[in-house]
């Protein structure tokens, strides 16, 4: 079940990101999905890899490796996010990806735990102040 779900969620995530069209709006992107999935029934019931990692210590051994494992694939891949806006330029080169990675990952988290208590809001706004770390 939660290999399904992971798989499910990241498949869903990749088709949007791949139809924007620089780094920053692949992060742009990557916070509007995790505000909307907050924002839905889904967030109400709260996100089982979140919901997973807080209760980490009490897993069994198998599910706590898939726990971890998704959480390192989703700073993995907000860390390749980052790259390709320093790259194509959208995002300053100056800025230390592993921090920001370490940042968004926590706002990502953040937001599907604030979601499950009530509507997150002015999306836009809270995806433009976030945006600003990039600059």
């Amino acid at each position: 079940m939660f290999a399904r779900y992971t798989s499910l969620r990241n498949q869903h995530l990749r088709q949007r990101l791949e139809q924007q069209p620089n780094g920053r709006e692949k992060i742009a992107e990557l916070l509007r999905f995790y505000l909307e999935s907050a924002s839905d029934v889904e967030g109400r019931r709260g996100c089982l890899v979140v919901g997973s990692a807080i209760e980490l210590q009490v897993l069994d051994a198998e599910l706590a490796v898939l726990v971890r494992a998704a959480l390192q694939r989703n700073l993995s891949g907000i860390i390749s996010l980052l790259e390709v806006g320093q790259q194509d330029g959208s995002i300053n080169q100056q800025r230390d990806v592993e921090a920001l990675s370490g940042i968004l990952l926590c706002i990502v988290l953040g937001m599907r735990v604030a979601g499950k208590m009530h509507n997150l809001p002015a999306h836009d706004e809270l995806i433009n102040t976030a945006l600003k770390l990039l600059d």
